[in-house]
């Protein structure tokens, strides 16, 4: 199936196909600093809107502070809004956001991406396999929505060159996140997921939580997912805003226990798209 081509929303309007967006001169050309968030957008309305704009902020305000902050917000306010008649297009789509400072350095400006987003059958039914990233997990906590992303991208090409659907990675001998998701185990019948203060909050976890979902702070080991661990794990989910929740059912080569984590993640999934389909901003 061939898919239409993304379009991209330029502040409060629509770019022409190889249009110029940034001038060579702003800070994200210049120095890659920018901020971006992703969302799915189901049923022609994104999900958790309010939530990954909170978040947006917030990163923008650990970065340059709350008044740099308060105008991005409004940037990118502005251009979801002019966006908004186009969501009902695909039945599922992907919103990207990105902000970054103009030539001069005093107004944001906000790129909005917009394209289908057509998830995966073989990954909801059977899981998707797991790679630990060579390069060690950054630490970057609030800042990890900004445009410096190359960590994550770089992990997640090393997995798909391995045949992986996603990377682990790793810092300090924990497994904290996957390269585009939270990571989510289960251990004597409860589910985890690490509160680290290096890893930015999944708006995804948080939402499942606020759905009833009962999911503690946790520290996962990188050798907790090997042969003969002391302590193994009963089931791995990644968690995120494309994807929702998918089971994990191999990592590093090693096959993981997944009858649970499909079923969980089927449920979880579920929750999230009731959640939204309610009225939840």
């Amino acid at each position: 199936m061939t898919l239409p081509p993304n379009r991209y929303c330029l502040d409060d309007r629509w770019l022409a196909p190889g249009e110029a967006v940034f001038a060579p001169t702003s800070s994200l050309v210049t120095a890659g600093e920018g901020w971006f968030e992703t969302l799915r957008v189901q049923d022609g309305r994104p999900m958790t809107l309010k939530a990954h704009l909170d978040r947006l902020t917030r990163s923008v305000a650990a970065g340059l502070g709350p008044e740099s902050a308060l105008s991005a917000s409004i940037a990118a306010q502005r251009c979801v809004e002019t966006m908004m008649p186009v969501f009902d297009e695909f039945p599922c789509g992907r919103l990207r956001l990105l902000l970054a400072l103009d030539a001069a350095g005093d107004r944001w400006q906000a790129l909005g991406e917009w394209g289908p987003h057509i998830p995966s059958p073989s990954s909801l039914e059977t899981g998707v396999t797991a790679v630990t990233a060579s390069l060690p997990h950054p630490g970057l906590g609030p800042l990890g929505k900004s445009t410096s992303y190359h960590w994550s991208i770089v992990a997640r090409r090393e997995a798909l060159a391995q045949g992986a659907g996603e990377a682990l990675l790793v810092r300090d001998g924990c497994l904290l996140e996957g390269a585009t998701s939270a990571l989510v185990w289960c251990r004597g019948g409860r589910w985890s997921s690490s509160d680290s203060p290096a890893v930015l909050p999944s708006v995804t976890l948080a939402t499942l939580r606020e759905t009833g979902v009962a999911i503690d702070a946790g520290e996962l080991r990188s050798d907790d997912l090997t042969p003969g661990a002391a302590a193994p794990i009963e089931g791995l989910v990644l968690v995120s805003a494309l994807r929702l929740a998918v089971a994990v059912c191999s990592a590093d080569g090693t096959v993981l226990p997944t009858e649970r984590s499909l079923r969980v993640a089927a449920d979880w999934r579920a929750k999230l798209l009731a959640h939204h389909r309610s009225g939840s901003p």
